[in-house]
């Protein structure tokens, strides 16, 4: 209040009004001046504000000090210069008692974005960008990378566990299973790169709101991310005492608990944001397995917590320092059965299959027992023995400093995480004994540094430049263990015939594979230096120029090894036991039939330099309306990688991509209807994909291998739009048509109904790529007619959210299995709180109508089924938040 009173009065004594403004076009045609104007006046008296603090310093105590900040802390939702969003952090706020202004969802025209490494106005940004807002995230209770693809069209997310996380933008950029390489979807928290996308798994709690930038965003937003950016950005600790409570409850007894808290630990000077959660619901997979007591699978049950300090040595000095730390726990293998046909698309009969493997005489022992061995064809159901869980951990710790001095912010990022996932698979899927472990265990360290200049004082040009350098590792370790039924199971028809005709060939088939453990390693390694700068050339007061370059040169290496051990000693048991020649030869026969030779491998990579570039003129039409254009390039590094089989060298070429955006944002009738344009061309050679393909080791089955695609094209258009109707009523819709197809696949793995092992897709439509995507819906707000005063009277709210995905094929081979129709999945709410957003309580439902849809499809083989990745099913309950 002092440095306002001071201010105020010096701007009068220098009679500021009276100062005269340079008029531009747009001001001299309509009579007022234009944003332009308005921002240049306003940068000049910010100069003078600052001057002023030095003579009126005596009047103030540090202590109860106002923030001078570049933004209003209510755009915001922190301190103004929380650390990372472009402003300057002073003193602490003072106390106040008055009733908080209800924190509602933006309309488009006032969300402020970080996209560009600085606060903008997303209308004012010339990049196509959706906004989940932090509000939006609460009152939908959004927590999680799945949850985003329901908000934000041409955005598609798979994360059946954290190893299978993947993301794709625009139905390209999904990358599971393999760490040899990284997503071209990149993920960004807090200013800090997440190499793996594993580390999404957790929850997003406390969140000021996240970002989706589509088309390439190398040259300014970390490595890779050759096809768009998620940016998440959480709340920052505030001097001004605050605290949220957040609680669920609702059916398959589920339990959502969220908390926050800020406030001043050192007056002026340090600052702290606490907040937690705990996300708990039973599973929506039915398990018909008499001996597993609890028959419900695919549970959530998750819990993490963050810890933040923000330190304010001066006003032009401040540092963040974020701690957080992560855990859940679910069931696995409960990606049901889909599909597992007597015949192949011809006609001609399957030799063996799945179904008929488990339906020997060998398994009666199951089926005598009233329950089915397995379940075939019904999405909510499955049959295992093995109910184990999975563990997916994750912390890590970030530091950053931000120094204003000589015209410019000096920022340093420093970061190191932690990521582990720990699988327990029934990977047979049946109530047999055939698989008692299996999984991949992944141990994911990553530790980058970044050091950042950027220009803020006022002129015709405006710039950011950087280094950045990272390390990232990741311990994979493999392992199948096998169990009694194993050798009945994977035995081809002639051995299981012959060993299973006698006693001593049946115990010669048991021990073919019982408690034989196959092991593989594999430490693939990146050490990345880049160097990048942006600029932003302000040509004309409505015409800018935006310029970027990023080189980056990295060190890929990977080694491993593959070990096989345990069971019996097939030959002397052979003979201890009076097996003959032939028994031992067909038990000898399954053991090598499924497991691969030992083989290690020394450490092999490469070094690759890359570039990403980005030309990006734009104008401002009106005030309202902005048009621009963009051209951009990038590459992505290779991947060292080796055949799991023979443990051979297979590393994969670079990936390239070539990008054009064209679009326009504009508001209307005052900025209360907002519409945003993108039309896009994005030509990629050289894709980086997991391929399915023969295995040459093995005939009649598959492996898969890590590959490139030679041609990809991606061309679409998206919309989005937000409509305040009347006072208390949004509406919006948010769409996009995409044509994604391949332009060069002439070798591409087949579907398994083919019958054969190589295909030609170009042409066709690219999986996990459907051509019409939607979110539309409404948020509502009335006065509920009485209350004490505007500020803390009632009302009621309600909103809807239906999101839309046209058909589309979600099986990497573009198999019949992998065909999902078209559907929607709707989320919705009513309740009553106050005006001023102290208290809410709702009743809410997401997928409304429990809706069953396929995320991701697999192949079926001679030895599996097909089996599906399926969204989350129908929950309700009651949503209680209140904010102190």
């Amino acid at each position: 209040m002092a440095l306002a009173i001071a201010g105020a009065s010096m701007l009068a004594s220098q009679n500021v009004s009276a100062a005269p403004v340079k008029q531009t076009k747009d001001a001299q045609v309509g009579g007022d001046p234009s944003v332009a104007d308005l921002k240049a006046q306003v940068e000049r008296l910010t100069r003078e504000l600052e001057a002023s603090k030095q003579r009126e310093q005596d009047l103030i105590t540090k202590g109860t000090a106002a923030a001078a900040t570049e933004t209003p802390a209510a755009e915001t939702g922190a301190v103004a210069g929380a650390v990372g969003q472009g402003s300057t952090v002073a003193a602490a706020e003072p106390e106040s008692k008055a009733p908080e202004v209800q924190e509602e969802p933006k309309n488009l025209a006032e969300v402020t974005v970080t996209s560009r490494r600085k606060e903008e106005k997303l209308q004012e940004v010339p990049i196509p960008i959706a906004v989940i807002s932090g509000e939006q995230m609460k009152r939908d209770n959004i927590v999680s990378v799945q949850d985003f693809a329901r908000r934000v069209p041409n955005l598609g997310v798979t994360a059946t566990n954290a190893r299978q996380t993947s993301i794709a933008l625009r139905g390209l950029g999904k990358n599971s299973g393999n760490e040899s390489m990284e997503s071209s979807v990149g993920v960004m928290i807090d200013n800090v790169w997440q190499s793996w996308v594993g580390s999404t798994w957790a929850n997003f709690a406390d969140i000021d709101h996240v970002e989706v930038l589509r088309g390439p965003q190398g040259t300014l937003q970390g490595k890779n991310s050759n096809l768009g950016l998620v940016n998440v950005v959480s709340q920052a600790p505030t001097f001004k005492s605050g605290y949220y409570a957040d609680g669920f409850a609702g059916n398959r007894n589920s339990l959502q608990g969220k908390f926050g808290a800020t406030g001043t630990i050192l007056p002026g000077l340090l600052a702290y944001r606490a907040s937690g959660y705990i996300d708990r619901r039973d599973g929506f997979v039915e398990n018909l397995d008499v001996a597993v007591t609890d028959g419900k699978l695919q549970e959530t049950n998750s819990l993490g917590g963050r810890l933040q300090f923000l330190l304010t040595p001066s006003d032009e000095l401040s540092a963040r320092l974020i701690v957080d730390r992560t855990s859940s726990t679910q069931s696995m293998s409960v990606n049901p059965n889909m599909e597992d046909p007597a015949t192949f698309a011809d006609g001609t009969a399957r030799p063996i299959t799945y179904s008929s493997r488990l339906g020997r005489d060998w398994f009666d022992v199951f089926t005598r027992s009233g329950q089915p061995i397995t379940v075939i064809g019904d999405p909510r159901k499955v049959a295992q023995d093995n109910k184990q869980v999975s563990r997916a951990d994750g912390e890590g710790v970030s530091a950053e400093i931000n120094w204003d001095v000589l015209g410019h912010r000096f920022t340093s990022v420093s970061a190191y995480r932690d990521s582990l996932f720990e699988p327990h698979h029934d990977g047979d899927r049946s109530v047999a004994d055939i698989m008692r472990i299996g999984g991949v265990t992944v141990k994911n360290q990553q530790w980058s540094q970044e050091f950042r200049i950027s220009s803020k004082e006022p002129g015709p040009i405006d710039y950011q430049a950087g280094i950045f350098t990272m390390r990232s590792i990741a311990d994979t370790f493999s392992q199948n263990f096998y169990g009694n039924d194993a050798g009945a199971f994977y035995a081809s028809n002639g051995q299981y015939g012959r060993l299973n005709s006698t006693a001593i060939g049946r115990q010669m088939m048991r021990a073919s594979l019982l408690e034989v453990m196959d092991t593989a390693y594999l430490n693939p390694a990146t050490d990345s230096y880049a160097g990048y700068g942006q600029l932003n050339w302000h040509i004309t007061d409505a015409a800018t120029l935006t310029l970027g370059l990023r080189n980056t040169f990295e060190q890929r290496s990977n080694s491993g090894n593959h070990t096989a051990f345990g069971g019996a000693d097939l030959t002397a048991l052979a003979s201890s036991i009076g097996a003959s020649a032939q028994n031992l030869t067909d038990a000898q026969a399954i053991r090598s039939g499924q497991i691969k030779s030992n083989w290690t491998a020394e450490r092999q990579g490469f070094d690759q330099n890359s570039q990403n570039w980005l030309v990006n003129p734009s104008y401002k039409i009106t005030k309202d309306v902005m048009a621009y254009f963009s051209v951009s390039g990038g590459q992505k590094s290779g991947a060292a990688q080796f055949n799991a089989n023979t443990g051979a060298v297979e590393n994969v070429d670079p990936e390239d991509v070539m990008d054009y955006e064209l679009g326009i944002k504009s508001s209307w009738f005052n900025r209360k209807l907002v519409a945003n344009l993108n039309l896009y061309q994005t030509d990629v050679n050289g894709f980086q994909s997991q391929l399915v393909l023969p295995d040459e080791t093995r005939p009649g089955q598959y492996r898969t291998k890590l590959g490139n695609i030679e041609g990809i094209q991606l061309r679409g258009i998206e919309l989005e739009t937000s409509w305040d109707v009347t006072r208390g009523l949004n509406l919006f819709l948010n769409g996009s048509y995409n044509h994604a197809v391949y332009t060069d696949f002439r070798n591409a793995p087949c579907p398994p109904e083919a019958n054969k092992p190589i295909c030609d897709q170009t042409g066709m439509t690219l999986p996990n790529a459907p051509a019409f995507t939607a979110n539309f819906g409404f948020d509502y707000r009335v006065p509920f007619g009485f209350g004490i005063g505007d500020d803390y009277g009632l009302q009621w709210h309600a909103f809807m959210v239906d999101s839309f995905k046209s058909a589309a094929n979600y099986n990497a081979s573009l198999s019949t299995s992998g065909k999902q129709p078209a559907y929607h999945v709707t989320d919705g709410g009513i309740g009553i709180g106050t005006k001023n957003g102290q208290y809410n309580l709702d009743l809410v439902g997401r997928n409304f109508f429990d809706t069953i849809y396929l995320t991701n499809s697999s192949n079926w083989s001679s030895t599996g089924a097909s089996t599906g990745t399926f969204g989350e099913a129908r929950y309700y309950g009651v949503h209680f938040r209140a904010k102190f």
